[in-house]
């Protein structure tokens, strides 16, 4: 009787050992794709904020000579004019293409 009982119980612990290796299995897998998702995202993160870097000196620099013209006076306000009607046309031909995309 002891033996069959015993053998019982090896039987289940192996059985509850093998569910616990594949548990394991199931978990170090799942935690290798969380880190390659990470590593994928820190990338990408990167990636924008360099690429926003970039732009703050394009903006920065487009902010400093609108500055010095403003800062010139009257011998540029004809060219401060053509500026002006640029953004403005510009603004309107977006306006009408993504209007017209939706």
């Amino acid at each position: 009787m002891e033996g069959c009982s015993e053998d019982a119980l090896d039987h289940q612990n192996r059985m509850m050992t093998e569910f616990l290796s594949q548990k394991v299995l199931r978990l170090k897998t799942l935690a290798s794709n969380i880190e390659t998702e990470t590593k994928d995202h820190v990338r990408l993160l990167d990636g924008l904020n360099n690429d926003f870097d970039s732009g703050h000196g394009f903006l920065s620099g487009s902010m400093n000579r609108i500055n010095k013209m403003i800062a010139r006076g009257k011998s540029n306000r004809k060219m401060m004019c053509y500026v002006i009607f640029g953004f403005v046309v510009l603004f309107f031909c977006y306006y009408y293409a993504f209007s017209s995309i939706v």
